[in-house]
């Protein structure tokens, strides 16, 4: 799946190991951190040709990543393994986010979340949603994403990116990682 527009160039496909390579470093942290959770094993890069902002290259990963996972979806329905009704709620420290998904084919997006900063990591918050939003859309699933709670802007972003990917993994049947940091410490081990 690929987009090319004369503002950037975004490419999705399948790989034996998940990737994003994205020049914005939060951003890029939040597709790894769903590619992990989700189970999907594509590669995510992308690049800005024209250097405005980062409005245009978070919206064309949207695009083309949502249409990535219609297909997979699609793929799924084929073999009769779609689970298509899936919900998740997931904590991160203090944030709390909740997700449900309906791969209903007709791509809607309910969501609320706010933030206290304008950016993380060169990520211009207010893309957050529009990122879900444009999502959903192309991939035409009914999308409910809401921040319940939080105080640390980075902990409700990557609390809305696990909800979603838990809920993607589990629509597809995939078993996603526990940990993007490859390690759980309980005990002191």
């Amino acid at each position: 799946m690929e987009r090319r527009t004369k503002e950037t160039v975004v490419k999705v496909e399948k790989c034996e190991r998940a990737s994003a390579d994205v020049e914005i470093p939060f951003f890029r942290h939040m597709l790894e951190t769903f590619l992990k959770h989700s189970g999907l094993a594509a590669c995510i890069s992308a690049r800005d040709l024209q250097g405005f902002d980062d409005h245009h290259l978070v919206e064309d990963v949207a695009i083309v990543l949502g249409r990535f996972l219609k297909e997979e979806f699609a793929k799924k329905v084929e073999e009769g393994t779609l689970k298509r009704f899936t919900w998740s709620l997931v904590p991160m420290d203090e944030a709390l986010a909740r997700c449900a998904l309906d791969v209903s084919g007709r791509g809607g997006f309910y969501g609320s979340m706010e933030f206290e900063r304008e950016e993380i990591g060169g990520l211009a918050l207010e893309n957050v949603e529009h990122f879900f939003e444009t999502l959903a859309r192309e991939a035409r699933i009914t999308l409910h994403l809401d921040l319940l709670k939080g105080k640390n802007d980075h902990h409700k972003v990557e609390a809305l990116f696990k909800a979603f990917a838990k809920c993607v993994s589990e629509a597809l049947g995939y078993g996603g990682e526990l940990s993007t940091k490859g390690v759980i410490e309980i005990n002191g081990q």
